[in-house]
């Protein structure tokens, strides 16, 4: 019997999604026009069933929508606490008091709880940035939560259950901190996640060429139009396409991915999947769904 490491896309946007929620522009209004592909929620993947990165607020929707279930997941990376990425009120609505789901549904009825169903514990790996905006939305310790916080530094590993993460400084602020991007490596497969981030910063690049890779999920923010510190644009896309390729850093041959994209200077994906592609890359899409054998 085989085994899969599984990559669902459960959204693809930049923060103001795709069409924009207030936008009317060219590409906006085509996006509506066209549908499918071409809509897209706030960026955040899941990984075989148990792991996420980022949950950002339309996460829960985008889930259910793909048939997913974020109660059976058990650790959460996030890159950073910007609310396209991290919903605070997601995991508010996670709390239970112990033994509420025993109650009688009678006794149900006569107290108050989010949630009357026993969920895993969740590991949330992040920043100390991360930290403190979970915390003024709940006090996470508490055992109603149910949360193990992992607060991490860039330039570091960690071992989460049977994942192994290596952190990196995003080229992106986060209110003071830079957001963290990860190297995730379990059951022999290796991915590193880039986003939210510019160009990356030279340890960034140094610490990349320490590994091989499976597949790359890089941001793709600004598409054809502006330049930008703290996002990509396809020329940069194409520019760190060439760095993996140039440091022999496959495992097999290129899998280079673009997501989180912004309708006004990235296309609908009708149109700009086709550019990508002749450069070698793959336009992600809400409910893309990868396969890599174990």
């Amino acid at each position: 019997m085989a085994f899969y490491m599984k990559i669902t896309f459960l959204g693809t946007s930049a923060s103001e999604e795709y069409p924009g929620i207030w936008c009317d522009c060219v590409h906006c209004a085509r996006a509506r026009a066209l549908g499918g592909r071409n809509i897209r929620r706030n960026s955040a993947i899941f990984i075989d069933g148990d792991t996420m990165i980022d949950m950002g607020k339309t996460a829960h929707i985008q889930a259910e929508r793909f048939g997913l279930n974020m109660r059976n997941v058990t650790t959460l990376l996030v890159t950073h606490s910007h609310h396209d990425h991290f919903d605070t009120h997601t995991l508010w609505a996670r709390q239970m008091t112990p033994s509420y789901d025993t109650l009688p549904d009678d006794a149900k009825r006569g107290v108050s709880s989010p949630r009357f169903t026993a969920l895993p514990r969740l590991a949330i790996v992040g920043s100390e940035r991360v930290s403190v905006a979970l915390a003024a939305q709940l006090d996470y310790t508490k055992p109603a939560c149910g949360i193990d916080f992992i607060i991490v530094q860039p330039y570091r590993e960690y071992i989460v259950g049977d994942i192994r993460v290596f952190t990196l400084a995003g080229n992106h602020d986060d209110n003071g901190s830079p957001s963290i991007n990860y190297i995730v490596t379990r059951g022999g497969r290796t991915f590193a996640y880039l986003t939210d981030s510019g160009w990356p910063h030279a340890p960034t690049l140094d610490a990349l060429k320490n590994y091989k890779y499976d597949f790359v999920i890089n941001e793709g923010t600004f598409g054809l139009g502006m330049d930008s510190e703290g996002h990509m644009r396809l020329e940069k896309n194409i520019r760190l396409l060439r760095f993996f390729n140039e440091n022999n850093l496959w495992k097999n041959a290129p899998d280079f991915i673009l997501t989180h994209l912004a309708p006004h200077w990235s296309p609908p994906h009708d149109d700009y999947a086709p550019v990508v592609e002749a450069q070698g890359m793959k336009l992600a899409y809400d409910g893309l769904a990868l396969e890599y054998p174990y």
